[in-house]
């Protein structure tokens, strides 16, 4: 054998070659992009919200039950698309799934009473259900590691984007084209980038997908698919995390999802597009806190330290709003900015879970913890809109002490949850459950 065959056969040997940075840099993309549908549509009816509560006459606890439809269903997605994650994969998976969320587009622009406005919503959570758990099991068999962190930082910072686009520029949309028209064409963009995931998502690198895929998943049954729920659930770890989740998102899915808006609306009297200019600075200091904040473990060399900081100063910051009886509009939009930037804490918590979970349960696992999250801010904006309609009728405004009052509850709830999660064992960055794929990488 001559020297080059040699060294074409050892390096048929040493694996198949690493995919190129423009591939990863579209996939990486795509993924993004696509998970900024999910973003948008569940903080779409903030800005809107007095549109709507003026259009169809709803009262403060409507609101609450139709933000909320969309993290329920999301929510009661989670244990299906967990299953389907690590039987089917991530492809397939979130290329179904979305045409639900395209349906839902479709229902809600054309929908005329709560009824159907919530049916729209609810077709809207199931079809988003999988657009952060799908991409991160991604790049958890693409990537070392050591990078989750960082990499789930940039897709929840990208997917923030969005949030920003349900703010200003769907207020500014809703005032020349109408809400409706807003609803259809992100139908017709979701339905292209779900085209786009299909063509050129892949579950792992070339020359790894089968060995991935039918060692973790196909080649369990049903029943030992179901079974591997209970092996989740025995994780000690999962309840501190499961009830941070819930009060984490919850909080945030409360404040920028739904009622800062009205907040805006009923106490600082601004219209539509002032304050979806309020609603877009709070939204970019959250994109740039996940970034920001999914970083930080790597220096604290700890998981748990950061995640404690953020959340203990977004709870000082609801307290704060909660404390000054007439704060003027600078310092309201200032504590909204620190609070959207420092709930980017919740990047590293969901590192934290990934970690807690081997690699043949992350699916099952990390969308059990998704669930939680998107369970509370469903649950805690129907809270909240229970405790504004203690003040408001239906249509009219709500006084000051309404919404300090929600601000007070909702910082009492993220102190217990705290005081909860200070309890769970730490886990240093880089590590996993296993180190099964850390091994074979390297």
């Amino acid at each position: 054998m001559s020297e080059s065959s040699e060294i074409k056969q050892t390096h048929r040997s040493e694996g198949p070659a690493a995919p190129s940075r423009a591939r990863i840099a579209v996939l990486v993309g795509v993924l993004c992009v696509t998970y900024m549908i999910s973003q948008f549509l569940r903080s779409s009816t903030g800005v809107i919200s007095p549109d709507l509560a003026r259009e169809l006459n709803l009262a403060p606890q409507s609101l609450g039950v139709l933000s909320g439809a969309f993290f329920f269903a999301f929510a009661a997605s989670q244990i299906p698309v967990g299953l389907m994650l690590d039987r089917y994969g991530a492809r397939m998976t979130s290329s179904l799934l979305i045409i639900f969320a395209i349906a839902g587009c479709l229902l809600f622009a054309s929908a005329h009473s709560l009824f159907w406005l919530s049916a729209g919503r609810i077709l809207m959570g199931i079809g988003c259900s999988s657009l952060l758990m799908a991409p991160l099991m991604i790049y958890t068999r693409w990537f070392a590691p050591e990078r989750f962190s960082t990499l789930s930082g940039i897709h929840i910072a990208a997917g923030t984007l969005g949030g920003i686009f349900a703010t200003a520029p769907l207020a500014m949309i809703a005032e020349w084209a109408g809400w409706r028209a807003a609803f259809t064409g992100t139908a017709a963009f979701t339905l292209l980038m779900g085209v786009l995931v299909w063509l050129i998502a892949r579950d792992a690198p070339p020359g790894r997908k089968s060995q991935h895929l039918l060692r973790e998943g196909a080649a369990e049954s049903l029943w030992q698919s179901l079974m591997g729920f209970g092996a989740v659930l025995r994780n000690p770890s999962l309840a501190p995390l499961l009830i941070l989740q819930f009060v984490g998102l919850g909080v945030a899915a409360t404040l920028l999802g739904l009622w800062a808006s009205p907040y805006l609306h009923d106490i600082h009297g601004l219209d539509g597009p002032a304050r979806g200019y309020v609603l877009l600075i709070m939204a970019a200091f959250s994109a740039a806190g996940m970034l920001f904040w999914g970083r930080l473990d790597i220096p604290f060399d700890s998981r748990k330290k950061p995640i404690m900081l953020g959340a203990a100063i977004c709870a000082v910051m609801m307290i704060a709003i909660a404390a000054l009886k007439a704060p003027g509009l600078l310092v309201v939009t200032v504590l909204f900015a620190m609070i959207g930037f420092c709930h980017g804490y919740t990047v590293i918590a969901i590192a934290h879970g990934r970690a807690i979970f081997p690699d043949h349960l992350v699916g099952r696992g990390i969308s059990l913890l998704n669930m939680g999250g998107m369970a509370g801010a469903g649950t805690m904006q129907y809270i909240a809109g229970l405790i504004i309609g203690q003040f408001a009728a239906p249509g009219m405004p709500a006084p000051a002490v309404a919404y300090r009052t929600l601000f007070g509850f909702l910082a009492a709830c993220l102190v217990l949850a705290l005081l909860v999660y200070s309890r769970i064992a730490d886990i240093r960055p880089g590590h996993f459950a296993t180190d099964e794929l850390r091994h074979e990488r390297h």
